[in-house]
């Protein structure tokens, strides 16, 4: 206990001596010494808050950058998605006159196809949605599409076949015709008669069969004229579809790239569009649809007995 005391009397001299050395010190020192205290402090938060500030606008940039990079990203697929939808719709109306057996005959509707799944990749869920619908309409549409033009093609083959048959009979009409006029008696009055009905014989038979053929090739023509009638009532009908889904992806589409603020406008502006297209495919429809039926192909009686 007495230590205890004693230890506790040294520590009162000690802080009484330590009390007067301090009090000895100028106030002067001690405002400066507050002074520098309170200005580290200043510092150390001023450097807290540069750092807080610093890193929020790092951030800030970072979303920027990938909310740019996103967009111009974007823009790119998204117009090279348009520019391939146009491209596989003129592709759809020249089925008819295609070569369908190239490798490459479909490359269109493939880059079409490609540029929509690369626009499916980057889009927004709602988007991409429509997108897919759309991807599915334009195939059942090319699958209807490649079965209405295979009659087209069988007749425009056969009218290759015709052609190409009234082209052999005009050569050998005119080559008759050369034979008749360049025919020179031999005197033999029984053997120039029998020469001289042979030509006219070939030059009447080339006659007809040019006859013949042209009749046939202008049946086909006329069958070709009814069969596009009906291809181009399938395709008008399907890109109407088409048109009718392509509205609101490129409403999304302009929302997404925040290319103007007045999104309801050209919505408004793009369903009246389809109202008067919808009017120009029903009249075409009627157009069609007239009254006036190709007749039915027959073959002539000639080629029947060939």
């Amino acid at each position: 206990m007495d230590s205890l005391t004693a230890l506790w009397g040294d520590f009162l001299v000690f802080a009484g001596v330590i009390f007067g050395i301090l009090r000895k010190v100028p106030d002067v020192f001690w405002a400066a010494l507050i002074a520098a205290a309170l200005a580290l402090w200043g510092v150390k938060v001023a450097n807290r808050d540069n750092a807080r500030h610093f890193m929020r606008q790092l951030r800030h940039d970072k979303d920027e950058k990938a909310a740019q990079r996103l967009a111009d990203l974007r823009r790119d697929v998204y117009l090279h998605a348009i520019d391939q939808f146009v491209h596989a719709s003129s592709y759809l109306s020249s089925l008819p006159t295609a070569d369908l057996n190239k490798a490459d005959a479909a490359q269109p509707l493939q880059g079409f196809f490609a540029a929509a799944a690369k626009l499916q990749m980057v889009s927004e869920a709602k988007t991409s949605a429509l997108v897919s619908d759309l991807i599915g309409t334009f195939s059942a549409l090319h699958f209807k599409l490649i079965g209405a033009a295979q009659p087209i093609q069988q007749v425009l083959s056969e009218i290759d076949f015709y052609t190409t048959l009234c082209e052999g009979a005009v050569a050998e009409q005119k080559r008759a015709l050369s034979a008749i006029d360049q025919f020179v008696p031999s005197g033999n009055a029984e053997s120039d008669e029998a020469r001289r009905r042979a030509l006219d014989l070939a030059l009447d038979t080339q006659t007809k069969f040019l006859r013949d053929h042209s009749e046939m090739r202008q049946a086909l023509h006329v069958e070709r004229h009814a069969l596009h009638g009906e291809f181009v009532k399938s395709l008008m009908l399907g890109l109407q579809a088409i048109n009718t889904k392509m509205q609101p992806i490129m409403v999304a589409i302009r929302r997404e790239l925040n290319i103007d603020s007045q999104i309801d406008v050209y919505a408004d502006a793009v369903s009246e569009q389809q109202d008067r297209v919808a009017g120009a495919v029903a009249e075409l429809m009627a157009q069609l649809d007239d009254p006036r039926q190709a007749p039915p192909r027959t073959k002539p009686a000639s080629l029947e007995n060939r």
